[in-house]
């Protein structure tokens, strides 16, 4: 997040996804804010663990602190991994904030949000060489339902996108949310805020 955004307003609303994974794959989180209009999107900011990762000791203490500090609307997360770090959210108080995501069926829903929002050029992008690998690693396949996300090579990682689809699709379909400071596109230089202090 630019200093000039910190100045200028309060600090937006955020729809967090996380790709929950333990033991091979990378775990990534994502933050997106939409602007005052919900028409465009950022990436607030993005943290990625690499394997073998612990969701006590690494992830629970981030999004703690995210919940605790940020106005966030809401965690889209995988349930099948996340068991122990969604109780231990849900008894600090933020079990209300937690969406959980089937994986089955609504993923082919993130994928086309993640989709649409790219094509017609609504999510700004950070220049950022992490998140750039992740989506050159992954690719868009057209099935019955709509988009599906990919892995063009299956040792290489992609779980950012895969959370990044999540948080959009959280972000989009909360359109109707008024309550929460936004930033404006026509004033912000939209930026990341990586996640690596947190």
């Amino acid at each position: 997040m630019t200093e000039a955004f910190r100045r200028t307003r309060l600090d937006p609303v955020l729809y967090l996804g996380l790709d929950v994974a333990t033991k091979r794959d990378t775990c990534a989180l994502v933050a997106v804010t939409p602007d005052e209009a919900f028409d465009h999107y950022a990436i607030w900011g993005h943290r990625i663990w690499q394997p073998p990762v612990d969701l006590v000791t690494q992830v629970y203490p981030v999004l703690e602190r995210l919940f605790s500090t940020q106005p966030v609307a809401g965690l889209w997360y995988d349930p099948y991994q996340a068991i122990t770090l969604a109780q231990q959210l849900r008894a600090a108080g933020h079990g209300h904030r937690l969406i959980e995501v089937n994986q089955q069926s609504q993923m082919t829903n993130a994928a086309n949000t993640l989709h649409s929002m790219l094509t017609e050029n609504r999510l700004a992008l950070p220049d950022d060489d992490e998140l750039r690998a992740h989506f050159s690693w992954a690719s868009a396949k057209q099935t019955e339902r709509g988009w599906r996300i990919i892995k063009l090579v299956q040792t290489k990682k992609i779980d950012v996108v895969i959370a990044l689809a999540m948080a959009l699709m959280g972000a989009a379909s909360e359109s109707g949310h008024g309550s929460y400071p936004s930033w404006s596109s026509a004033q912000h230089v939209r930026s990341p805020f990586v996640l690596e202090n947190l």
